[in-house]
């Protein structure tokens, strides 16, 4: 999932959103910065509790916000990614079968990976829908970027799980912090940061940008009428874990 989707879950399982909680629910997806997996960030949770609960409990908000994006233990991602009730894989990989086709052509990649970017799309439609629906969580995310005093605690415990310098770590959260500058969220500032994944990913300089902004759009229709119960089913799976912590 993107990030505004991730702190609007995070205050659904969590309650009132701090900064700690917020840099913790979208820290997972910023690792890849610095050539950490994606299994690894998302299974950091426990983890990042146990070290902070023994050496910085003033900081542990963070770890339950990394423990909301995750999928061990069981957080969002497993359900949006990994599996869902009794489909294949996760919700948004269901929700994206329809878009697969328009996904290969509109990209210029081929089939085999045609559903794995496909269910991108879909929570691209999610992302922009959290957006409309909830524009106040863009101007908080930033100004958690913004917290340097924060952001400099967090990277001197983070450098001992994550075996990297702390100026590494900030400059994570620096080059994060100038992503979300940009603005409007909307489908085609959306479809133009796909673009530059796609050239990450494939060296592929160009896609369709136009169809991208209507897939993004098809996606958000694909989930409106179901998105608010499967959050909500996630969070009932989720509360026993809460239990420990």
């Amino acid at each position: 999932m993107y990030p505004l989707t991730h702190l609007y879950f995070a205050e659904k399982v969590l309650g009132p959103l701090d900064d700690k909680i917020i840099l913790g629910s979208i820290f997972p997806d910023m690792t890849i910065l610095i050539g950490i997996d994606w299994n690894r960030s998302h299974t950091l949770g426990l983890e990042l509790w146990r070290h902070l609960r023994e050496k910085n409990k003033s900081l542990i908000n963070f770890s339950l916000g990394v423990i909301s994006h995750g999928i061990d233990p069981k957080g969002l991602d497993y359900y949006s990614d990994e599996k869902y009730r009794n489909f294949e894989k996760g919700y948004c990989f269901e929700k994206a079968r329809p878009l697969v086709k328009s996904v290969v052509d509109a990209c210029y990649i081929s089939s085999g990976d045609g559903w794995w970017k496909a269910h991108n799309f879909i929570e691209m439609g999610i992302e922009l829908y959290i957006y409309e629906k909830h524009p106040e969580l863009l101007p908080l995310l930033r100004k958690s970027l913004a917290n340097i005093v924060l952001v400099r605690k967090l990277c001197q415990e983070l450098s001992f799980i994550l075996g990297k310098d702390e100026a590494t770590l900030e400059k994570i959260f620096f080059a994060f912090r100038k992503f979300i500058e940009e603005e409007p969220l909307d489908a085609q500032l959306l479809a133009l940061r796909y673009q530059k994944q796609i050239y990450f990913r494939y060296n592929i300089e160009s896609i369709d940008l136009m169809k991208c902004q209507g897939i993004i759009q098809k996606g958000k229709k694909l989930v409106v009428s179901d998105i608010e119960d499967f959050f909500l089913e996630v969070k009932e799976q989720m509360s026993p874990i809460w239990k420990d912590f």
